[in-house]
């Protein structure tokens, strides 16, 4: 009988070990996203940017990601954006004629969260020979739609902005 006992205690706590596993896993499950990096834009003139900081921005619509970004004016296409199954994600820092290197590090939602990740490098190439211009750094990149209620920026591990969702009425 003891044995008996034993093996059903055991199997009892394996059960609610699996079970406490996967509602763990349900509730924190964070989701990685795939990005693309749009290329042929750049940031419109009279669009605010933050100084010392970055400015996130979240499009959902091409109406308003039009305001901000326009085409270049290269001899090269800009990236199109099928705005019915993807959002575009901008990242603007202040004008500046040391221009860091930006790059994305990870995309994902976790909890209505969408978390984005970039690393800011500073440019080296450019100390012993300056720019006598000055340039807008920035990412811009899509992502599949996502029900969102928040935004997080982190850059080099540090969160710099928490963005809301603002609510068309």
């Amino acid at each position: 009988m003891p044995l008996f006992s034993s093996i059903k205690r055991h199997l009892r706590l394996s059960t609610l070990l699996f079970i406490s596993l996967i509602f763990s896993i349900v509730t924190f499950a964070q989701i990685n996203l795939t990005y693309r990096l749009l290329n042929g834009y750049f940031l419109s003139n009279d669009t605010p940017v933050n100084k010392g900081k970055p400015t996130l921005f979240v499009f959902e619509q091409a109406e308003t990601f039009g305001q901000v970004f326009k085409p270049g004016a290269t001899s090269k296409r800009p990236d199109v954006v099928n705005f019915a199954k993807e959002m575009v994600i901008g990242i603007a820092l202040s004008p500046t004629n040391k221009p860091p290197k930006l790059s994305v590090s990870k995309v994902f939602v976790q909890d209505s969260i969408l978390t984005i990740r970039y690393i800011r490098m500073a440019d080296t190439t450019l100390t012993h020979n300056p720019q006598s211009f000055t340039s807008q750094p920035m990412l811009l990149f899509s992502i599949p739609k996502q029900a969102i209620l928040k935004t997080k920026l982190v850059e080099n591990g540090k969160v710099v902005q928490l963005l809301k969702k603002h609510e068309e009425e």
